[in-house]
């Protein structure tokens, strides 16, 4: 095991333990053995730690997934209870971890949590699906999204009443109990129509098969921070160019809304639109309405 996964493993037990906001990065490095400059070599900082505890305990999960694969002692639907279990308490154990991911991460570095977050949820996702087409078998093709939604979703909330009300409980039996329900739904949901289609979950499929991929929201960032630089290089007044960049930020917050006012996006767009600046106007236009339709 070398320096960078050792900070990380000593990281997620003392973050399970103490909190991370108790957790300093001196009792890290102490507890390695190593000194606080040797963790900067490997770490930004403290919430990159928590960014690359996440990443890692994700990969954790997929290389056990793979080696329950390879265990031919076991039926298909077996295997599957066994990854299910397995997944279950990664969850109990690493509830508030993965909670503390949405509240102490700053806002330069949400922008990179984000997209791992995607990447790690597309990656499930598309492990689910494998999984139960193995299991059951192609027919279940026209419904398989709303079946991985459901498995997804059933370990979410039993996981959470679990926590809320302290409850402890054989992983592998919940996950057995998870399935069961999942047999029922199978056998007998094969006439409904599903709710979740091929074109919606295209973007997590083509995630999943190229993990290297850049998202929307990463390429929509690099276009933001190209159209920053090229207002701080024009030639024009320091009012002007705050005018120019607060409306950058405006159209940023807007385009992240839910249900964005394409009226005010627009009108922003328009603002921006110059000579020096089109081009990369044109190209996040483009995006916009593109996501829209």
């Amino acid at each position: 095991m070398d320096k960078h996964e050792t900070i990380i493993k000593t990281a997620l037990q003392m973050f399970s333990e103490k909190g991370y906001f108790y957790t300093s990065v001196q009792e890290i490095v102490t507890s390695c053995g190593m000194s606080k400059g040797s963790f900067y070599n490997y770490f930004a900082s403290k919430e990159d730690l928590l960014i690359e505890s996440f990443r890692y305990n994700h990969q954790q999960i997929l290389k056990k997934a793979e080696h329950l694969h390879m265990d031919e002692s076991l039926s298909l639907k077996n295997q599957l209870i066994k990854m299910i279990s397995m997944e279950l308490e990664g969850m109990a154990d690493n509830r508030e971890f993965f909670l503390l991911l949405q509240k102490v991460v700053s806002v330069q570095e949400h922008k990179k949590l984000m997209p791992l977050m995607k990447r790690t949820r597309a990656a499930m996702i598309n492990l689910h699906k494998e999984w139960l087409l193995k299991v059951y078998g192609e027919s279940i093709r026209p419904q398989i999204w709303d079946h991985v939604l459901f498995l997804q979703g059933a370990m979410k909330e039993y996981i959470t009443i679990l926590k809320e009300h302290n409850f402890s409980a054989d992983p592998e039996m919940f996950a057995g109990r998870i399935i069961s329900k999942l047999d029922v739904l199978v056998k007998h949901g094969s006439h409904l129509d599903p709710i979740l289609t091929d074109d919606w979950m295209s973007d997590y499929e083509q995630m999943a098969k190229q993990p290297d991929r850049k998202t929307t929201e990463e390429k929509r960032e690099e276009q933001l921070t190209a159209i920053r630089e090229q207002i701080a290089a024009l030639s024009e007044s320091s009012a002007v160019k705050q005018e120019l960049t607060d409306a950058v930020h405006l159209l940023e917050e807007e385009w992240k809304k839910t249900e964005p006012r394409s009226f005010l996006i627009n009108a922003l767009f328009g603002f921006l639109t110059r000579p020096e600046l089109k081009e990369t106007v044109e190209t996040l236009k483009e995006w916009y309405h593109s996501e829209q339709n």
